[in-house]
């Protein structure tokens, strides 16, 4: 999603909301490394702190007034090409806002169950498009070499650092009414994961 569909350059910002998702979170490693500036757009105020802990720029809590806020953060000039939506809905609308003109939404969630809102304005007059990601169809049109240096690629960022999964609670395979039960918990700060074979060694 970083690299289809707008060239960023260094120095450029990308929005995205649910950014405490685990996506989320790897969005804002990744682009840092790439020099690419980070707007994560979040429901509460205790993930400032955690989120801008592992490098995110800017941070900053969902609401009607969303495009003027982050405006007052970044500066009228900072050119935010690229947005990344989880949510849909009005969220979707509101980040497409944020965005300078000829920017692009990609949608890859609809966490809210609302079709995406744009605005006619939005894409006549400033030039905003909508385009949605689908892991599968990534999948399919790639080939075999492609997809085996993408997970090779990702796996070297697991093993040097770059990237790292939060996990909240591990439960045993007979537990896994409970495990889903804390799965679908409001604030979680972390994976739920099963454990088919047994504790991990040390837990």
């Amino acid at each position: 999603m970083l690299a289809d569909y707008v060239n960023l350059k260094e120095g450029d910002w990308v929005i995205q909301n649910a950014a405490n998702s685990a996506v989320g979170r790897h969005l804002i490693r990744l682009a840092g490394a790439r020099n690419v500036k980070t707007i994560n757009v979040v429901r509460r105020d205790s993930l400032i702190e955690e989120l801008s802990n592992i490098g995110a720029d800017l941070v900053i809590v969902d609401d009607d007034d969303l495009a003027e806020r982050v405006r007052k953060k970044t500066g009228v000039d900072a050119n935010i090409p690229l947005a990344i939506d989880a949510i849909a809905g009005a969220a979707c609308r509101r980040l497409a806002e944020c965005l300078s003109n000829g920017g692009t939404v990609v949608n890859y969630g609809f966490l809210s169950g609302d079709p995406c809102e744009i605005t006619p304005e939005q894409v006549i007059v400033r030039g905003i498009s909508l385009t949605g990601f689908w892991l599968a169809d990534f999948m399919q049109r790639s080939t075999p070499d492609e997809i085996c240096a993408m997970y090779a690629n990702m796996a070297g960022k697991f093993l040097d650092g770059t990237l790292s999964v939060p996990v909240e609670a591990t439960y045993p395979i007979e537990n896994a009414k409970k495990a889903l039960e804390h799965a679908y918990r409001e604030n979680r700060n972390g994976k739920v994961l099963l454990l088919p074979n047994g504790p991990i060694e040390g837990k």
